[in-house]
């Protein structure tokens, strides 16, 4: 028997659907972002460069996901959906910072929790059962 939620025929909202979208992106970017640093690490200079580009792009990922989750929240769904993505923007943008300082033992420790935080997150964003109220049925 599996602890995935079932099917029920109902629509999933266009909110969960974003936030979850965007989520797994997100977790995708992370990961991609793991490699290149190690890359980096592993002396492929390159890989530094787009390590930084990355960063950028995760910040910009996190934001879009804060704001999906503040959507899919005003609909009904779960808080964790802000204040989860709250604090990841305010990580990724210290661990940016840590970064180009070349503070590398607190960044290398960030990037894991960091790292962890997001997967615990994207699991939750594909297991969150939806509100009736986001689904837009009747309480």
């Amino acid at each position: 028997m599996s602890d995935l939620p079932q099917e029920t025929g109902r629509r999933t909202p266009r909110s969960m659907v974003v936030y979850r979208a965007l989520a797994t992106l997100l977790f995708v970017m992370t990961l991609v972002q793991v490699g290149l640093g190690a890359g980096y690490v592993d002396g492929d200079w390159e890989s530094m460069n787009m390590h930084t580009i990355n960063a950028r792009v995760l910040v910009a990922l996190a934001l879009l996901t804060l704001l999906s989750g503040t959507w899919l929240r005003w609909q009904g769904g779960p808080v964790r959906a802000v204040i989860v993505n709250a604090v990841l923007l305010l990580a990724m943008i210290a661990q940016m910072v840590l970064g180009m300082e070349r503070v590398v033992a607190v960044h290398v420790t960030l990037g894991v929790i960091i790292f962890a935080a997001v997967v615990v997150m994207v699991m939750r964003a594909w297991t969150a059962d939806v509100p009736a109220r986001a689904r837009g049925e009747a309480s």
